[in-house]
């Protein structure tokens, strides 16, 4: 039985360092898997009470990363107490050096990989002292990463909700953003906010990349919410490439790099586009930009061109959806 004991311990601690290891280590990974479904069902979970309680999304980043956390600090934890089960002597009582009971293995454990433990319990020389300080190295190590990481995490959000407040600075919509770009001549005043963006959005496809729960850490005020405003951002690109005449559009590698970072950061997402009509992104009218005496292209060779990006706005709205919001601008075409 005792062996029983040590082999659940050592899948627990073994689970529970792979799953903190490929979560905060490995930037390409992910989150690792028992991480990735805890998130995934959490947040599920909060968006069905959110229709009735919608405050309760903007807390669904933080409880995420407390569950998390807290996951791992128990596998570790269990881990260790099931191991240091593997031996009736493994660790006795310091003062008679009887074994201890299951309450003060979980106890000592708890206390070894939180601490540097204490003198009331003593390991058995030998293999059991290699094993106490593994715990302890196990614990501090789980300690000083996760902060890290929640610094990391906590840093990504604020920069990609700075990033959604520059561009709805510029308008509150793709058409907004045309509009308050031209300078009666041309929109050549975007160029530098464009590049700007440029940079910005390698940043934060990166960063998505890195930490998936970001996609957690969801905002009540829509104009700080990175999925819409990207959708935003990709239709003013949209017209721009598609519906302004080249010789007024804004240099055409920076919108190149716009577009290249938003396919970036939408390459993070797990999301497929979808095929049904009733999923599709709302068509671009340039009415309201020929309205305001800009130059625009014929709408049949618009709507041409914008044909092609079919799937790529599909998979866009899919990750707007998926942040439980709507497309920029929806209503207005109701």
């Amino acid at each position: 039985m005792e062996i029983f004991y040590f082999l659940i311990g050592i899948l627990l601690l073994t689970a529970g360092i792979i799953d903190f290891l490929w979560t905060t280590l490995w930037v390409d990974g992910g989150a690792g898997p028992i991480t990735d479904r805890l998130a995934t069902f959490t947040w599920k979970s909060l968006k069905r009470m959110s229709k009735k309680v919608p405050k309760l999304l903007s807390f669904s980043g933080p409880l995420i990363m407390t569950l998390t956390i807290n996951l791992w600090i128990v596998l570790v934890w269990m881990g260790w107490t099931f191991v240091f089960a593997g031996s009736e002597s493994a660790i006795s009582d310091s003062t008679d050096n009887e074994p201890i009971s299951w309450v003060e293995r979980i106890y000592y454990a708890g206390y070894t990989i939180i601490t540097l433990g204490n003198g009331e319990y003593s390991p058995k020389e030998g293999g059991w002292q290699i094993a106490s300080i593994l715990a302890s190295g196990t614990g501090m190590l789980l300690i000083t990463m996760s902060v890290t990481y929640i610094l990391s995490v906590i840093n990504s959000v604020i920069q990609q909700r700075s990033f959604a407040d520059s561009v709805t600075a510029m308008g509150e919509s793709s058409k907004e953003i045309i509009k308050n770009s031209w300078n009666g001549k041309d929109f050549r005043n975007a160029d530098l906010l464009l590049n700007t963006f440029a940079a910005q959005l390698s940043t934060l496809a990166e960063q998505k990349k890195a930490y998936p729960i970001l996609q957690y850490y969801y905002s009540e005020n829509s104009n700080k919410a990175i999925a819409p405003v990207l959708a935003q951002l990709d239709d003013a690109v949209t017209i721009w490439q598609m519906g302004i005449p080249e010789k007024y559009v804004p240099n055409q590698l920076l919108l190149q790099q716009v577009r290249a970072g938003i396919i970036s950061y939408l390459n993070t997402f797990k999301g497929e586009a979808s095929r049904s009509a009733a999923d599709s992104p709302p068509r671009i009218d340039l009415t309201e930009i020929q309205a305001a005496s800009m130059p625009i292209v014929s709408k049949e060779s618009f709507e041409e061109r914008v044909g092609a990006l079919e799937g790529h706005r599909r998979k866009l709205l899919q990750l707007v959806q998926a942040d439980a919001r709507e497309w920029p601008g929806k209503k207005e075409h109701k």
